[in-house]
């Protein structure tokens, strides 16, 4: 139990650092007073950089992260198998072979990825 403790407080600890580096880091550089200011409320153009450009795309890339991690677990134990991934089990050929098979029918933009959504169903009900 106290090893679980502590790998989630290092975990925890590298997602804050990640975040700050993400929003620290960028092609205008920022300093990290003015990034404070921008997360409290600066109207100027750092305020503008951070809080609609950089503060989205990081704690969109953690919420992606999260999610990514929670349905390979989930799927790890629906099968009862530590190594289950989506290539080893089809589920990415099947979401594969179904947006192909839409493009080639002339599918446009939103149906693709439904399209890739039902093979991939597919394929784990398959498997």
């Amino acid at each position: 139990m106290m090893r679980t403790a502590v790998v989630l407080v290092i975990l925890t600890a590298a997602l804050a650092l990640s975040a700050a580096a993400g929003i620290l880091i960028g092609s205008v550089a920022i300093t990290p007073g003015d990034v404070l200011g921008a997360l409290l409320g600066s109207n100027d153009v750092n305020g503008t950089i951070i809080r609609e450009l950089r503060l989205p795309r990081v704690l969109g890339a953690a919420l992606v992260g999260g999610s990514l991690a929670a349905a390979g677990t989930l799927l790890q134990g629906l099968l009862r198998n530590p190594l289950a991934d989506p290539f080893v089990t089809g589920t990415s050929a099947g979401a594969t072979l179904a947006a192909v098979i839409a493009i080639a029918l002339g599918a446009a933009a939103p149906i693709v990825p439904l399209a890739a959504f039902v093979g991939a169903l597919a394929a784990v009900l398959l498997v």
